[in-house]
């Protein structure tokens, strides 16, 4: 493994389910939930660029296993994901943000009834807070 690779643990819901992220040797994002009783199942946002620096990136899980986070595109930008306890996967940009490379959504955790929190960077580079419902 080389320099600036590796697996980064980012959440642990009750049940003992873990979400994060893990670099390759390109320095792409790929997604991964490891079960409770260590089965590992990698994903990837359909959108996420496969550049270096680019790719997806979960930020938390819920109880129920919904895994929240971002996705970074070919062109920089960023936008929220949803992924579901069976794998599908919906992405999201909150109102208003940026569409520039460095801007856009950056999603935190969902809670138990599937709100998701977390910032927005937009157009001008300022940083916002949001809420989305489930």
């Amino acid at each position: 493994m080389g320099s600036g690779q590796g697996t980064e643990a980012a959440s642990i819901n009750d049940r003992g389910r873990i979400t994060g992220n893990y670099i390759d040797s390109s320095g792409v994002n790929h997604g991964f939930v490891r079960g409770r009783f260590g089965a590992i199942t990698t994903f990837n946002v359909p959108e996420a660029g496969t550049g270096s620096g680019q790719g997806t990136l979960p930020e938390g899980i819920d109880l129920a296993g919904e895994i929240t986070g971002q996705y970074v595109d070919s062109s920089g930008v960023n936008h929220g994901f949803v992924r579901s306890p069976f794998g599908a996967i919906s992405s999201f940009d909150a109102p208003g943000a940026g569409t520039a490379s460095g801007q856009g959504t950056l999603p935190a955790t969902p809670n138990l009834f599937g709100a998701i929190t977390g910032q927005y960077i937009d157009e001008n580079n300022l940083h916002h807070g949001f809420l989305r419902n489930p």
